[in-house]
């Protein structure tokens, strides 16, 4: 699932959660989707936030990519 797909979801689950009468199983279930939903999109956030630093930091600035190819950082198909 690509990124802005799981913001949708997890935009979904919340208004669901929010709005709507729903039995507690079903809550949980909404919930601990929303949850890992929500690891997922943090951790790319991350990776996209190191590779933007990497990228955007002069050479010399203290930053060091450590042996880091950017393509380390290439979404996994």
């Amino acid at each position: 699932m690509e990124f802005e797909d799981k913001m949708k979801r997890m935009e979904e689950i919340n208004d669901i959660l929010k709005n709507q009468s729903t039995s507690l199983k079903d809550s949980v279930k909404l919930f601990e989707e929303g949850m890992k939903l929500s690891k997922e999109v943090g951790k790319e956030l991350d990776r996209i936030e190191r590779k933007i630093e990497i990228v955007t930091t002069p050479p010399g600035e203290g930053l060091t990519n450590g042996g880091v190819d950017i393509q380390d950082f290439e979404e996994e198909k």
